[in-house]
């Protein structure tokens, strides 16, 4: 990748926040980057692998204009190395995956001081829940990341979308101005970040986003784009968003917009008939991610899935209330079924009629049930 011209950091920055970022991947090193740039002190938590190149060079962060932002932020690779005579974090920023949440929360616990607060700007449901039944709802801050960025090798962040950026909400509310003091330092660190008065609305809405074209193409090992160009598909895709969008209702939540995305006009044009709502909703969800593969698809590679945090946690929300989500259903246990090996990914393999026909069969069970 080519080093580009480089920026000046922002410099010190007179409100400096303490900041440790469990999980140094792609979101963790991006945020915990940008704010190290911007004086700010922060400490990630890296795998080995990845801890050895950032001590040695640091971080980079490549953006998508060529040029590159570089930091020097404190690297550990246990809780443990954090010294304990050092202050305890005024923010702990959990990025790891929804499936290591439980594991990383008595960690995050320990690790708390009396004024911490603890940002999730983990995808999908339930990640909140599982830190606030840990620390307590007080502390946990819900976040929603809306950049592309990928990890292009350890030490380096590629940040592939420039229109996005964070929105931030809490989920027991402090009458404080933690909130407005968090949207500042993310703002002087060079990112849009936006604060949310529904944490529920919010993180609901940015689950509608990570709906469009992840779990069927993870299954199907198709691009955004391949999905969205053949009409079967896109029904499948609006019949899932629409599933959504029934429980939401039922739930008293409301659509919010989000830094970079529009998600009420996006809820409109997906309550279209579907050749009015393919050509509008085709373009701007195939590229909005850029050149990275959906998040589902990166999981399948590495033996794991998200997808119960995703269109799994639409069926669960939705059975709860009563209310049937076949789509979601059908995409979150085909997925998982492929990560456990219980399903030969091969009968999926761009193959669109088995997942379609996977669905009549069980649409079938359930009206014979």
């Amino acid at each position: 990748m080519p080093e580009g011209k480089e920026l000046a950091a922002p410099g010190a920055n007179r409100e400096c926040v303490r900041v440790f970022c469990y999980g140094a991947g792609a979101v963790g090193s991006l945020l915990g980057g940008r704010l190290s740039a911007a004086g700010h002190d922060v400490t990630l938590l890296a795998r080995p692998d990845s801890a050895a190149a950032l001590r040695q060079h640091g971080l980079t962060i490549a953006l998508s204009d060529g040029s590159a932002l570089r930091a020097l932020p404190r690297v550990v690779t246990e809780m443990a190395e954090a010294s304990p005579a050092a202050p305890p974090p005024d923010l702990i920023i959990v990025a790891v995956k929804g499936y290591d949440t439980a594991a990383a929360a008595p960690e995050v616990a320990r690790a708390c001081g009396p004024r911490t607060a603890i940002l999730s700007v983990q995808n999908g449901l339930g990640n909140e829940e599982l830190l606030a039944a840990a620390m307590g709802a007080g502390r946990v801050i819900a976040g929603s990341f809306t950049l592309s960025v990928a990890m292009a090798e350890p030490g380096r962040v590629a940040q592939h979308t420039t229109s996005g950026g964070l929105a931030l909400a809490e989920v027991e509310t402090s009458g404080g101005d933690r909130l407005a003091r968090l949207v500042r330092a993310f703002e002087g660190a060079g990112m849009r970040a936006v604060a949310c008065p529904d944490w529920r609305a919010m993180k609901w809405s940015k689950l509608l986003l990570n709906l469009l074209a992840n779990a069927s193409c993870a299954i199907l090992s198709m691009s955004p784009a391949e999905v969205f160009a053949d009409a079967r598909l896109f029904r499948l895709e609006q019949r899932a968003f629409r599933e959504a969008r029934r429980t939401m209702r039922r739930l008293g939540l409301r659509p919010v917009d989000l830094p970079g995305y529009p998600v009420r006009l996006l809820c409109g044009a997906m309550g279209l008939p579907a050749p009015l709502a393919r050509p509008l909703i085709a373009a701007r969800a195939a590229g909005g991610r850029g050149d990275k593969p959906p998040s589902l698809a990166l999981d399948v590679a590495r033996g794991r899935s998200e997808v119960a945090f995703l269109n799994g946690a639409v069926a669960r929300a939705a059975a709860e209330i009563g209310m049937p989500a076949p789509v979601n259903a059908l995409l979150a246990s085909t997925l998982e079924g492929i990560v456990r090996g219980v399903l030969n990914p091969a009968e999926f393999h761009r193959r669109p009629e088995a997942l379609l026909g996977a669905l009549r069969s069980s649409s079938a069970r359930v009206r014979q049930g």
